[in-house]
């Protein structure tokens, strides 16, 4: 035959659960009146810490209750908080610079202007890297010119932050020691003063190491790398001439191919302009009725078009 249930175990449950789980197994069996270890013992089979836990309401999503991280509101329309390197960002004329924007926005759909704009900055490019080659070469021939910089970086070493966690989990383990000493005592008397005031060095003691710990972390992860050697690579004189040049050939070779585009079409506009003029000639024909300029007699043959594309 089974033995009958303590009612005291009942008693000791619900008065651990109104308390919110604040009150120990100490506290408790002072109320019911058991042995504290009684008490524990109950808690575990019992599973109180499940009870209390499933009595809370379920979390909301965000920031826990008092929290300040999305105070006046959340962040403003077209923010980069999100932004790593940049690529898949959506660009708004209204974040361009004003020159940039006012660039674009003087762009249009005449072939003959863009055309026109292409060149004059292909022309302006081209001036730029013959004042460079000039300057260079009025300069002192044996001077010379940073290149690029080469960096040697390596992982910053975690032997610090992992010899922090180790006695962080150390003190922490003496905490919960001397913590299950404390309340496992004589029913009744209070911690002697020489173990509540080991206890409270040691609450100062993690303290003072969780925040050193958070801190070398925050660190880490800031920049996870060193930098262990710097080369610093610098070319000539005449290996900066060189590549200017080279990248003035460029700049002429785009703008021939240019001028030959901008030829062709305004080859192209005086033939269309010519097959119009042909059509409307041959339309009047037809008609029998002739538009004739009052002053000099001829016949008119032009298709005035406000649209069509001026002549470059």
């Amino acid at each position: 035959m089974a033995r009958e249930r303590n009612p005291e175990r009942d008693k000791a449950r619900r008065i651990w659960l109104d308390s919110g789980g604040t009150l120990t197994a100490r506290q408790v069996a002072e109320q019911v009146g058991v042995k504290p270890e009684q008490v524990r013992k109950w808690k575990s089979l019992d599973s109180w810490a499940a009870e209390l836990e499933a009595q809370k309401p379920p979390r909301k999503r965000g920031g826990q209750p008092g929290n300040k991280n999305a105070a006046g509101a959340g962040a403003p329309h077209g923010n980069r908080n999100a932004e790593t390197h940049g690529a898949y960002s959506t660009v708004r004329l209204a974040d361009l610079p004003d020159e940039q924007r006012e660039y674009i926005e003087s762009i249009t759909l005449d072939t003959g202007t863009n055309m026109l704009s292409e060149l004059q900055l292909l022309i302006a490019k081209e001036a730029d890297l013959q004042s460079k080659i000039a300057k260079i070469e009025n300069g002192d021939p044996d001077a010379l010119y940073i290149d690029r910089v080469v960096e040697m970086r390596a992982p910053k070493s975690t032997e610090r932050l992992e010899q922090q966690q180790e006695k962080l989990e150390t003190l922490r383990r003496k905490r919960d020691d001397l913590t299950w000493e404390i309340d496992s005592g004589p029913d009744g008397k209070p911690p002697s003063k020489a173990k509540q005031k080991q206890l409270d060095a040691l609450q100062r003691e993690i303290a003072a190491l969780e925040d050193t710990t958070a801190d070398r972390q925050m660190e880490l992860e800031k920049s996870s790398y060193k930098v262990n050697m710097q080369t610093v690579i610098k070319a000539s004189a005449f290996d900066r001439a060189m590549k200017l040049e080279a990248e003035l050939n460029k700049i002429h070779g785009r703008i021939i191919k240019l001028l030959d585009s901008i030829k062709g079409y305004e080859m192209e506009s005086r033939r269309l302009r010519l097959e119009e003029r042909k059509y409307n000639l041959a339309k009047q024909k037809l008609s029998g009725a002739f538009d004739v300029d009052p002053e000099t007699g001829e016949i008119i043959d032009e298709v005035d078009d406000p649209c069509g594309d001026p002549e470059i």
